[in-house]
């Protein structure tokens, strides 16, 4: 590879560019299932690079959007994605820049990182710089919140399958500065006691027969499964897997015994486990407690995601790593995490090998969101160094 034609695309890096974009999508509100007006941004800030870009409508108005920089062929294709909406704004308002800081919600979770993608694009066009492979820039809606089923995810699986969009290795630009190539997986559950006697005055009950108390004992079995589950197993990358409680419902009066009572929670797995494990597990955990209070039990999966893994030694990942270093300086730290997000969608959806490197995430969601116009920069950088490595460049 030409050390002096990378080091001239990587400068081609325009930092303040991707600056004014991150903020000009800021100020537009896209929380989930509003994304319309920033699918128009961002497709007409791909059109302006002199791209066709493919509207994939989702919903109306809702569009996934797809725009390659073609190769000359003979390498592999690199799919940089992300999505456009976000949670609700709640605190992060208004957007703003204080010097290195861009201030709003959806700065770095994830419109800062949509805006290194457009960066990475704009530089690799106007070098004049020939990959082999294809460089394809993906947006989806629907990644956020639970209303939209993530729709747009899985309508990028099926045009993957289809073939009416291409890639090789996905590179989510979500997450911090490292190498993110692993989840557990993750599955959120209710657990439902139901009483057949109906409410009764809690004094005409003995204790032992209060159905309040059969949910204790469980919640009780839940902390011990967790112990268990800590001196147990651990992921080299993420630790132990987890089980824990959000949300504790039963009863309608303080001297009424409650006809149902129910718990919700998390249950996050390595690889190697299923989501059909984890029913059996939490079936085989209620259920003496169910019997034991003649109480009638119901168990709900929900938002359920496989784990997933993506080697170290991938071709790609190797790529990343590379290019990072020779950008930052620093060899990146490889995580795994017990949290989830579209990779688990991707792998399992598709066969793609997935995986992350971002601007920064620890804001993500916060009422004081936050992105450095730096990170976003450099994170553009890495991702074109890591295209001319994993892509090929042509003579």
């Amino acid at each position: 590879m030409a050390g002096g034609k990378l080091a001239d695309l990587i400068e081609r890096a325009d930092g303040e560019w991707m600056a004014r974009k991150t903020l000009e999508m800021v100020e537009i509100n896209s929380v989930t299932m509003d994304e319309a007006e920033m699918c128009r941004y961002y497709a007409d800030a791909l059109r302006s690079l002199g791209l066709a870009v493919d509207v994939r409508e989702v919903t109306p108005g809702r569009n996934n959007l797809y725009a390659r920089i073609p190769g000359t062929g003979g390498g592999p294709t690199l799919a940089l994605n992300g999505h456009v909406d976000t949670v609700p704004i709640h605190g992060a308002w208004p957007p703003r820049r204080e010097g290195d800081l861009i201030y709003g919600r959806g700065t770095t979770d994830m419109k800062g990182p949509m805006a290194a993608g457009l960066g990475a694009a704009k530089a690799l066009i106007e070098s004049k710089v020939k990959l082999k492979g294809d460089l394809v820039i993906s947006a989806v809606v629907g990644h956020e919140e639970a209303i939209a089923a993530k729709d747009g995810p899985k309508a990028y699986i099926a045009d993957l399958n289809s073939g009416r969009t291409k890639a090789d290795r996905i590179l989510i630009v979500e997450g911090e500065e490292d190498i993110w190539l692993m989840s557990m997986g993750s599955a959120n559950f209710v657990i439902t006691f139901t009483s057949d006697k109906g409410g009764t005055h809690t004094n005409n009950t003995p204790f032992g027969e209060n159905p309040i108390r059969f949910m204790g004992e469980l919640i009780g079995a839940v902390h011990r499964r967790q112990r268990e589950l800590d001196a147990g197993d651990r992921h080299p990358l993420a630790g132990p897997e987890r089980i824990d409680l959000g949300v504790a419902e039963a009863g309608d009066l303080y001297n009424r015994t409650p006809t149902h009572c129910t718990l919700i929670g998390t249950r996050r797995w390595m690889p190697g486990k299923t989501v059909e494990n984890i029913r059996r597990e939490l079936e085989l955990l209620a259920r003496p407690f169910a019997e034991a209070g003649r109480l009638g039990l119901d168990l709900m999966i929900e938002q359920e995601r496989e784990p997933f893994e993506t080697p170290v030694d991938d071709v790609a990942v190797k790529a990343v790593i590379a290019a990072a270093e020779r950008v930052t300086g620093a060899k990146p730290k490889v995580v795994g995490r017990r949290i989830v997000g579209d990779a688990n969608l991707y792998v399992h959806g598709t066969g793609i090998p997935t995986f992350y490197y971002g601007a920064s995430n620890h804001t993500a969601h916060a009422d004081v969101e936050w992105v450095s116009v730096e990170r976003i920069k450099r994170s553009a950088q890495v991702y074109l160094a890591a295209a001319a490595e994993y892509c090929g460049m042509a003579e």
